[in-house]
This record gives structure tokens, sequence and C-alpha cells, in this order.
């Protein structure tokens, strides 16, 4: 069965990774997640380097955001999809938490 989708999803464009410092990304890693986010998915993973690249920042994400708490923020306790207000409002609450879900879908 596929995965179903973040229930704030649409707070994944308004993601800022410079401002997530907790995650202690690198400016290459950053720039990887962007141009994921410009680019449709399958122009990143068609590069062998930047799909494994990809793969890691993932990897790393979920680890960090996990280790710094997140889990058992706001997000956690959201089933429904929300609205791009709403799923911004949890961003804004729970950033940890959205880039968890980020990481995951």
């Amino acid at each position: 069965p596929m995965l179903a989708p973040s229930p704030v999803a649409l707070a994944f464009p308004h993601i800022e990774w410079d401002q997530l410092g907790s995650l202690r990304l690198t400016a290459q890693e950053t720039a990887l997640l962007r141009m994921a986010e410009t680019n449709p998915i399958e122009y990143t993973l068609a590069d062998s380097r930047d799909a494994s690249m990809y793969a890691r920042v993932l990897l790393k994400l979920l680890a960090e955001a996990s280790a710094a708490g997140a889990g058992f923020g706001r997000v956690s306790t959201i089933s429904d999809p929300c609205n791009e207000e709403a799923a911004v409002d949890a961003f804004d609450e729970d950033p940890l938490g959205v880039v968890s879900h980020y990481a995951i879908t």
C-alpha cells in the first residue's frame, strides 16, 4: 500500500532550511534540498550521485529532527489533512515535526 500523504504537506514549500540550524545541514545539503523542491523528483533521482546524496540527506533530516525531539510536538497529533494556513501554523509551532514528515513522505 502507498504511504498516505502527510497531513502537513502544504507546509513543505514554506520550510526555510537555512533557518533550521538544529538540523546541522551543510551548504551542499541545503542546495540539494532546494534543487529537489524546484525540480521534479525524477530529475534529482536520475543522477545516481544526487539520488544517493538525497537519500542520505533525508535520513539525516529524520535523525537530526528525531534527536531534537520531533515526534512529540503538535504535528504528531494531526491526522486529518490541513489546509495551507493550518499546515503553516503547525510548521511555526513544530518545525521539526514538519521536517520529519517531509523526510518520511
